[in-house]
């Protein structure tokens, strides 16, 4: 009965008479309130009756729309079988039916697998859901006989899902302010958890929301095999996520499982489907008939595609303006931003337990938008390097997470059609070969590593940059949009790192500036203080290129302005040796402007300095010849140490991450400070870069990391020769880098390594222009377009 009130109603929409249809359409709510407010009356009230009565107001219902249909309003067109009728829309309502299933047929699967209680906090959320399915499915009904005919194209239609989105996410909004007074109030305090069940639904549904829009485009245009396939796999997603999350975390892992579900359905929707269909011919309600009887040549509906398979070459099967506004990356990454900042909410305000679910669908939600929204992993990527940084996101992010998210995005590449971005061959081999051999010292050295882990299979791990970077990150827009990511959240964390050191400073003030700064850097749950600093200097060196080259005065001052944070960001990292790395790189950008500009940057930095806190002015203080601490003191022990393991093992090492099991045997204390108090098990480098490659590799892999090295000092200046501003950027961020190596191991930090990757890779060694390479192949005639609009002839 559903699906032929949907039916009947559409026609008469399509008839113009939307009054009948809605007249039509409140008998069956008048019937079921009729009937039961008569079944109380009678206390004759069940469930089976309830079902009755709603029952014969769905019969009521499509008998008002049959006697309406018996009323032409139009000439009647040509003649379609009942079969082709039929096959077309159980196709157009099956999907309709399985977004409608994936709320209601979570009831008893709740029920088996957590019980009556669960089943009640989702039964409260369950109307406010559906409420939300009424705007995009009253819009639908109004398109659909509106796509049919040629009053609404493509054009228009992208319009409308963007209308719809926005509306969407003010209602959402609104829900989820109003759901903790309201719930409450109406249904009692015991059924407050049904308010973060609604939380964990409405991003899901949002999204679902634009995606249900450009389905009736899609339908009315006889392109169902997409909407289908996107259906099919957004309910697999959601019953597996609900058998997943369901036994665990109740109604609120169910609620997360659909929205986990309708965001896919949008993702699919939006991303599109490439179907070996060649998709020229007409479907048979559309083709008017002639006097004769016969059809007449088909004439493409508004927005009619055509999608050819050729090999390994596929073509979209969305017009050109609906693909515009779907694939536009901004809208798709900030709609995925979105789900993915509902469910951490969650995670933030309901404690443990719905911070697992907020993970598992956080996590889901990352996986899919990078692997079908093109170039959306690299951004996600460039984001979690400085995230990595942060005090959350030191545990959050693990090297074997860092490394899972580049192989996703490796896959993303693949299922996108972008293929992977293959290095050159002798940067290839190089590479290759020197990680090759430094895990295979590792194994054969010892099997004893960190966290359990193998030292080869660390190593691994600590190179995965060095070897899935340049596979993901070709140079292009999309590369210079991540290094924007990666520099946008510097500079959040920067802020973050000011206000901490502050709050520390101010409450600390009783102590001298020297041991505030050493607390400062020792507080639990603290990143590495040096790691830090190294990432604000090769975020610095990205921005203080760009200023110089940015268009426009306000996108200058905002370049300048993220210089000045992160600057500051250095300063209150308290890491002297990103103290030292901003000033060689600062002088190396100075020495290639003009004396003027160099003066002026100087001027500035020493008017700045006065200003900063007295801890911050003791750290540098210690750099210009105060009295070395006992951190500094340890730090030449172990310098000298490292040296004597090279001279004992000159050749091949002592093993990556065997340092500190040979350390007691090579080290000789030469400072005022108790050896005692030292942790040898926990000294596992030489807190220099170069001299842990020296120790712990040998001559032999110096050999292969300096020719690593190499390639990329020789790339940022081919490409600084050829003119790329990136070029200079890169080759500040090296030099930043190759300052902080002297003084700790950032690079050995995966995160950082892969920071500086992919400025490196930004760099274009070699110009782009007209000249190089074959001329572009021209366009081929089975590309999508709009029958409305032919294309114009060239003369």
């Amino acid at each position: 009965m559903t699906l032929l009130t949907t039916l009947l109603g559409t026609a008469e929409i399509g008839r113009g008479r939307v009054r009948t249809y809605n007249l039509a359409s409140t008998v069956p709510a008048a019937c079921h309130l009729v009937g039961v407010c008569g079944l109380f009356a009678a206390r004759s009230l069940t469930p089976t009756s309830c079902f009755l009565s709603a029952l014969a107001g769905q019969l009521l219902c499509a008998g008002v729309l049959l006697i309406a249909t018996t009323t032409r309003v139009h000439d009647d067109g040509e003649r379609v079988s009942a079969r082709t009728f039929g096959s077309f829309a159980l196709k157009a309502y099956l999907p309709n039916l399985i977004h409608y299933g994936m709320l209601r047929l979570d009831v008893p699967v709740i029920q088996l697998l957590a019980g009556a209680t669960a089943v009640a906090m989702y039964a409260v959320a369950l109307p406010v859901a559906e409420a939300m399915f009424l705007l995009p499915t009253a819009v639908a009904l109004v398109m659909f006989p509106a796509v049919t005919s040629g009053a609404v194209d493509a054009r228009a239609a992208a319009r409308i899902a963007r209308t719809v989105f926005a509306a969407a996410a003010v209602s959402a909004a609104l829900v989820a302010a109003a759901a903790p007074v309201l719930i409450p109030a109406v249904y009692g305090r015991p059924y407050s958890g049904a308010v973060q069940v609604i939380w964990a639904m409405l991003p899901g549904l949002v999204l679902f929301s634009m995606g249900r829009s450009l389905q009736a485009y899609l339908a009315a245009t006889d392109l169902l095999r997409p909407v289908i396939v996107a259906t099919v796999i957004a309910g697999m997603v959601n019953v597996a996520l609900l058998g997943v999350l369901t036994p665990h975390y109740a109604a609120v892992g169910a609620g997360a499982a659909d929205s986990a579900g309708y965001l896919v359905f949008a993702v699919l929707i939006g991303r599109g489907v490439r179907w070996g269909v060649r998709a020229g011919g007409q479907h048979p309600l559309a083709r008017p008939a002639t006097e004769s009887g016969q059809s007449a040549p088909a004439r493409r509906p508004v927005g009619r595609l055509v999608a050819k398979w050729g090999g390994d070459r596929r073509q979209a099967v969305y017009p050109r303006y609906v693909g515009s506004m779907m694939f536009r990356r901004t809208h798709l990454v900030a709609a995925g931003l979105v789900t993915a900042a509902g469910v951490g909410y969650l995670a933030m305000a309901y404690g443990p337990a719905v911070s697992l679910v907020s993970a598992a669908v956080g996590l889901a939600v990352v996986v899919v938008a990078c692997l079908l929204i093109p170039d959306a992993g690299l951004y996600v990527f460039a984001a979690a390097i400085p995230l990595s940084q942060s005090d959350i996101g030191t545990s959050l992010i693990s090297p074997r997470r860092l490394a899972a998210l580049m192989l996703v995005c490796l896959l993303g590449r693949v299922v996108a059609g972008a293929g992977i971005a293959w290095p050159k061959l002798i940067g290839a081999l190089i590479t290759i070969g020197t990680v090759a051999y430094m895990a295979a010292a590792s194994a054969v050295v010892g099997d004893t590593g960190l966290q359990e882990t193998g030292n080869w299979q660390y190593l691994l791990l600590t190179c995965a940059p060095l070897l899935l970077v340049p596979l993901i990150a070709p140079p292009g827009p999309a590369l210079d949009r991540a290094l924007t990511v990666f520099c946008c959240g510097s500079v959040i964390l920067a802020v973050i790192e000011i206000a901490q050191a502050g709050s520390i400073f101010a409450m600390k003030a009783d102590l001298t500036p020297a041991d505030t700064a050493v607390l400062a850097i020792t507080q639990e749950g603290t990143a590495n203080h040096n790691a830090v600093g190294a990432l604000f200097v090769m975020a610095a060196a990205v921005l203080l290129r760009r200023c110089s080259a940015a268009r426009g005065r306000l996108a200058r001052l905002a370049t300048a302005a993220a210089v000045v944070v992160l600057a500051l960001g250095v300063a209150y990292s308290l890491s002297r040796a990103a103290y030292l790395a901003g000033i060689a790189m600062i002088v190396l950008y100075a020495a290639r402007r003009s004396l003027r500009g160099a003066l002026a940057l100087g001027a500035g930095a020493a008017c700045t300095l006065p200003l900063l806190p007295a801890a911050i002015a003791a750290r540098f203080d210690s750099i210009l010849g105060g009295a070395p601490d006992a951190n500094s003191a340890v730090r030449l022990d172990l310098w000298s140490s490292a040296l004597r393991m090279f001279e004992a093992h000159p050749a091949f090492g002592v093993g990556y991450l065997n340092f500190a099991a040979q350390l007691p045997a090579y080290y000789q204390a030469t400072g005022d400070y108790e050896v005692m108090f030292l942790q040898f098990p926990l000294l596992e480098f030489a807190h220099n870069t170069y001299l842990t490659v020296l120790s712990q590799t040998g001559l032999v892999g110096v050999l292969g990391i300096g020719a690593v090295a190499l390639l990329g000092a020789r790339r940022a200046w081919r490409a600084i020769r050829f003119g790329d501003p990136a070029g200079e950027a890169a080759l500040l961020a090296m030099v930043g880098a190759g300052v902080c190596s002297l003084f700790g191991e950032v690079l050995l930090v995966p995160p950082l390594l892969a920071a500086l990757m992919l400025i490196i890779l930004a760099a274009k060694p070699v110009p782009a222009g007209p000249s190089r390479g074959p001329a572009p192949a021209p366009v081929p005639e089975s590309v999508p377009v709009l029958a409305s609009a032919p294309a114009p002839v060239a003369p």
